[in-house]
């Protein structure tokens, strides 16, 4: 006799739905309060399987999707020029369908579409302006792009930025170990250098960064992450620690990372979310994505000057992922481990990062 015949499979299931329901709830208490006659300040962050963006009489309809049992599918129903209507979509994961007129609404209403990827990668982005650059914009960015002066005339300030904030995060948000303390120096050290004397030329600046990057994630090496439950649903060894910011299983720049460890996998949505609202700025100001001024030295890379951009950010999208791990208690039903050993989010864990990340880096935007 099959002794698995008398379990059901909601009582396999309730760990994951209990999670599901956990991370939901703290999804719905992050959302601020819109005041009356006031536009939505927050994007609207959806996220499961059965998801659906159709017209209906005119107006936005939207299905949620579902990401545990039992649950109800939620619908939302926006009108033109509503105050209610959010400043962005965002789609997390998941499966569902998109209807093209749905996509020309979003267009005309001039409201983003940006879909993350599993992995918290950027998937794609609809926007109404499209990457019609101004030609005056785009001029500058070729011209630049052509003398090692300006480039580093316009590199400097963000990576001297984001290593101000680096230290932050030394200083403030990392634990005391020797890791730490050696980091904190390495960056300050380069602070007061760049200062003094600027580097001559781009490659310069960027070893200069990439050493500084290293010393600061060799400190994460002391993160603690609190883990409960591991008894009856326990966790790969190296999960319990946090060991490196590159990829076990393959070798990927850290723009790209497999992740096969959840601070890695959040990261990488935090990174996601930065890279999504600053390719939305650039293109909404005028500049052409793809004619980065410092990255961008291989034919192959695309939206270069985003990632230019995006760097002084980038210690901001740390801070918060170093104060959510730091105050939160996780499971094992928190992420899942796919075939190739890469750590999958929790759906409604992931729609919380990427929800949080927007309102800290862009409550202006």
């Amino acid at each position: 006799m099959n002794m698995l015949a008398n379990v059901s499979s909601e009582s396999i299931l309730d760990p994951w739905a209990d999670r599901a329901q956990f991370w939901l709830g703290k999804y719905e208490q992050a959302q601020p309060a819109r005041k009356k006659r006031k536009k939505e300040p927050s994007p609207l962050i959806l996220t499961g399987h059965g998801l659906s963006i159709r017209l209906d009489k005119g107006t936005l309809l939207i299905r949620e999707g579902n990401t545990h049992y039992p649950t109800d599918f939620r619908e939302r129903r926006f009108f033109k020029g509503g105050l209610d209507l959010p400043p962005r979509i965002v789609l997390v994961d998941g499966s569902g369908d998109l209807t093209l007129d749905a996509l020309d609404w979003l267009a005309e209403q001039n409201i983003p579409l940006i879909r993350l990827r599993w992995d918290g990668h950027l998937s794609s982005v609809f926007h109404g302006n499209g990457y019609a650059a101004d030609a005056a914009k785009a001029e500058w960015q070729s011209q630049v792009r052509t003398s090692e002066a300006m480039r580093v005339e316009f590199a400097l300030p963000l990576i001297t930025q984001k290593i101000r904030e680096t230290i932050v995060n030394l200083e403030e948000y990392l634990p005391g170990s020797t890791a730490q303390k050696a980091a904190l120096q390495t960056v300050t050290n380069t602070l007061r250098d760049l200062k003094q004397t600027p580097p001559k030329n781009t490659s310069e600046l960027l070893g200069i960064e990439g050493k500084c990057a290293a010393a600061y994630f060799r400190s994460w090496n002391s993160l603690a992450i609190t883990w409960k439950n591991l008894s009856q649903h326990p966790v790969p060894q190296d999960w319990l620690g946090y060991a490196s910011r590159s990829s076990l299983t393959a070798r990927k720049t850290p723009r790209n990372i497999r992740a096969t460890h959840p601070v890695n996998a959040m990261l990488n949505y935090a990174y996601g979310v930065l890279e999504s609202q600053t390719r939305i700025a650039i293109v909404a100001e005028g500049y052409d994505p793809t004619k980065g001024i410092v990255h961008g030295e291989k034919a192959s890379d695309r939206h270069t000057f985003v990632f230019d951009r995006m760097e002084p950010g980038r210690p901001l999208a740390d801070r918060w992922v170093l104060e959510f791990i730091r105050d939160q208690e996780f499971t094992a039903e928190d992420f899942t481990i796919t075939s190739k050993g890469t750590c999958r989010l929790n759906p409604e864990l992931a729609r919380l990062v990427a929800s949080s990340l927007y309102s800290l880096l862009f409550a202006d935007a």
